[in-house]
């Protein structure tokens, strides 16, 4: 993407942000933070534990062959490579890459490149179980028209060959199928066959990527299972969220606004640092829901200010390491 169209999404999402500032009262945004900032103190440990069960579900995915990364490296791995995806301004892929280096002194560089990729899959595949299941008290909770029911139920479909797609990841691979998919795309052509003579590497890669599932798969949805745990407890931010704003304790409706603001913070990834896109998801999950709109706005900076802390311990972490 060139630099003048994220520079274009960018502004985009401060106008959207800036906008939605100004209708909701910049003073009263100011009153509703400070009376709900110890909302901000209670997501850090359970954020804390969110990328606790992270890296497990990653060391469960490292393929056997070699020693294992201690629990401690890889919580300390982990969330400096959050902190370095949330600072991207675009698909927040950072982190990947440090998590790689740093594993590749324990791991080997064909092992953490393996366990790194197959986590980033078995990541995508609990948000996306996570999606499904909050499609079911959406049906029931959010306003029945025909636009709500019919989106509903396409997302459902989409969710379902995404699902079918990254389980087959797991199975079959993910290197090698890209060069082939290279290979057809016309504009792509050239960069595939630079990539032809590392086949053989892509291949070992792919092996690391699949062991897990095909030798072990007992272990594959213990992984799955605590990484949608993970999933479900950092959806819980909204709970707490709601809750320290005075909306009351449902756990179901915090539920679907957490996951519909994620969905379309995931849709809209090309836009720098998520600004509107997850302002925007809160703001119209909030109409639906019949709570004011102009406290969608209060529940989005709650979020990114839990997520600034975060991102400034991860890179105290980085710079330790």
């Amino acid at each position: 993407m060139s630099r003048t169209l994220r520079l274009t999404f960018l502004l985009i999402g401060v106008t959207l942000v800036t906008v939605m500032i100004w209708q909701s009262g910049p003073a009263e945004l100011v009153r509703g933070l400070r009376s709900s900032l110890w909302v901000v103190a209670a997501l850090m440990p359970l954020w804390a534990a969110v990328y606790v069960l992270n890296a497990i579900a990653w060391q469960l995915l490292t393929s056997d062959g070699g020693p294992r990364l201690p629990l401690w490296r890889a919580s300390v791995m982990t969330v400096a490579a959050f902190a370095v995806n949330y600072s991207t301004p675009l698909a927040s892929f950072g982190g990947e890459p440090l998590k790689i280096i740093a594993a590749t002194k324990v791991l080997g560089q064909r092992r953490a490149v393996g366990s790194v990729v197959a986590f980033r899959l078995l990541h995508a595949l609990a948000h996306v179980v996570a999606f499904i299941l909050a499609l079911i008290p959406a049906l029931i909770i959010l306003p029945k028209t025909p636009v709500i029911v019919g989106g509903i139920v396409i997302t459902g479909l989409v969710l379902g060959g995404i699902t079918w797609f990254l389980f087959s990841r797991h199975r079959e691979g993910l290197a090698v199928h890209l060069l082939h998919l290279l290979g057809r795309v016309p504009l792509l052509r050239r960069l595939a066959a630079k990539l032809e003579p590392k086949t053989a590497a892509l291949h070992e890669i792919d092996e690391h990527v699949t062991a897990v599932y095909v030798r072990n798969p007992r272990r594959f949805y213990l992984a799955l299972a605590v990484e949608t745990s993970a999933r479900f407890l950092a959806l819980a931010e909204y709970w707490i969220i709601l809750y320290g704003m005075g909306l009351g304790v449902d756990p179901w409706k915090a539920f679907v606004v957490g996951s519909f603001s994620s969905l379309v913070v995931n849709i809209f990834i090309f836009m720098p640092f998520e600004l509107g896109a997850k302002e925007g998801a809160l703001l119209l999950m909030f109409s639906w829901l019949g709570i004011t709109p102009a406290l969608a706005l209060q529940a989005g900076m709650l979020s990114r200010l839990r997520e600034l802390l975060w991102i400034a311990v991860g890179w105290v972490l980085l710079w330790v390491m």
